[in-house]
């Protein structure tokens, strides 16, 4: 029951009991609007790569860097980075390991050749850096032994810093241990990092008595909400995270390294041990993974 005070020796009387009705109702439908409007949040697109260039093409040099080299070791890979147009060990300007296809695509692409093989590695690390927001990548996979393609943040920092300190948001990445269905979504930093790394599963969900798959035939979103101490990975609906991670996730005596600028990395790894699983008779002799677009979004 609603009370109303009175100070001493003056009298008040009750509002009339339609109009505190009214103005509950015009409250609740304030806090409500205030709610949706919270929930919904403007997003506003910073800097994208939609790939629309035309066949053959290449993504441009003021937006990406072409690494080159063997991929990390104690990562087990086995693949040697080309960069367009180099003709070292396994690398083959006539099979390019990074090209446009024309239809509004970059596609990284591993390929065996003579007992090695070649792959590619872009980022963008001193042309595009985000600082919270909103940052997704639409693409389109497919499975086999030993592959690893990845789409992930580093710490623009990893220079002076090093790694894991710079810290690391593994937006996705699939591996053979899987199956077609799941990709993973991890943070590393330090203390938290490698095979300790705080890590989440995705399974696409079944739909219409089919199984989700990356090699579906379909693109999928898959991205990560930043912010101050909150970051939340999610496929297809950023709406819906599936994993949420805040310092309080961390293990005890570790630190939060996520406060910084990140840049974006795509590559397709191989590998023959560890993490990544093994290359073996049932390899394709080459793999894909198609690039709709890459985005950056931050809040108005």
């Amino acid at each position: 029951m609603l009370e109303y005070p009175v100070s001493a020796g003056t009298t008040h009387s009750k509002p009339d009991p339609a109009i505190y009705a009214m103005r509950k109702l015009f409250t609740l439908l304030a806090a409500l609007l205030l709610t949706s409007v919270s929930h919904a949040q403007s997003w506003h697109l910073v800097w994208s790569d939609e790939f629309n260039g035309p066949t053959n093409s290449l993504p441009a040099a003021a937006d990406w860097n072409f690494e080159r080299g063997w991929g990390p070791q104690g990562n087990h890979e086995i693949q040697w980075y080309c960069q367009p147009t180099e003709q070292d060990g396994p690398c083959r300007p006539n099979k390019p390991n990074a090209f446009e296809d024309g239809n509004g695509h970059l596609v990284l692409q591993a390929i065996h050749n003579n007992q090695l093989w070649s792959s590619a590695r872009l980022n963008t690390q001193g042309k595009h850096t985000i600082l919270y927001g909103r940052v997704e990548a639409r693409l389109r996979m497919e499975p086999g032994a030993g592959f690893w393609p990845a789409f992930w943040l580093l710490g623009n920092d990893i220079d002076t810093a090093g790694w894991p300190t710079c810290g690391e948001q593994d937006i996705m990445e699939w591996v053979q241990k899987y199956g077609p269905g799941a990709t993973s979504s991890t943070l590393h930093g330090p203390g938290y990092s490698g095979g300790k790394g705080i890590s989440h599963t995705f399974n696409f969900p079944t739909l219409n008595g089919t199984a989700g798959r990356i090699d579906d035939g379909n693109f999928h979103t898959y991205g990560v909400t930043w912010s101050r101490d909150r970051i939340e990975f999610y496929r297809d609906d950023p709406a819906k995270p599936y994993a949420v991670i805040t310092p309080a996730d961390l293990p005890p005596g570790t630190h939060w390294v996520y406060d910084h600028p990140f840049f974006v990395i795509l590559n397709f790894a191989v590998g023959e041990a560890g993490f990544a699983g093994t290359v073996d008779a049932t390899t394709p002799p080459s793999g894909k993974m198609w690039v709709d677009y890459v985005r950056f979004y931050q809040l108005q």
